[in-house]
């Protein structure tokens, strides 16, 4: 019976060091597209709430991949300034959120990636569908 017991400080290290982690990244999206009730219209509006020190690009990812279960993004590489994206399975992106679902989705992605100093671009690797098409976006690229 001794020998399934734990160590206690062993635990509380492990356990500091997992909270220790949680305070110094939140995988909070940096930016939100919302509807503008009275016009109508997409707009994208900074989260206070998001904290961009210690973000790397896969931990952006990772805030996209929360947000949004349904369209599983993975991190490529970084090539120069271009964020490289891709979606193994983009039906949900490109067939079934509809066009200013998908056009959200990108926006957000873009601009939370293009948030890192090293980012200028995003280039999404994607089956073409109905709503959503591949390739490199930059935040000029939504009119918001």
């Amino acid at each position: 019976m001794a020998s399934c017991q734990s160590e206690p400080s062993k635990n509380t290290a492990a356990v500091d060091e997992v909270e220790n982690m949680d305070h110094e990244k939140t995988l909070v999206l940096p930016w939100k597209v919302q509807l503008n009730e009275s016009t109508q219209a997409m707009e994208i509006k900074k989260d206070p709430a998001a904290n961009m020190a210690n973000l790397q690009p896969a931990d952006i990812v990772d805030a996209i991949n929360i947000k949004y279960p349904e369209i599983k993004l993975e991190w490529v590489k970084l090539e120069g300034d271009k964020a490289v994206v891709n979606n193994a399975n983009a039906t949900f992106l490109t067939q079934r959120s509809g066009t200013q679902g998908a056009r959200a989705y990108l926006a957000e992605a873009t601009y939370a990636l293009t948030e890192l100093k090293s980012i200028a671009a995003v280039q999404f690797i994607f089956t073409e569908g109905d709503h959503a098409r591949p390739g490199v976006y930059k935040r000029v690229d939504f009119g918001f």
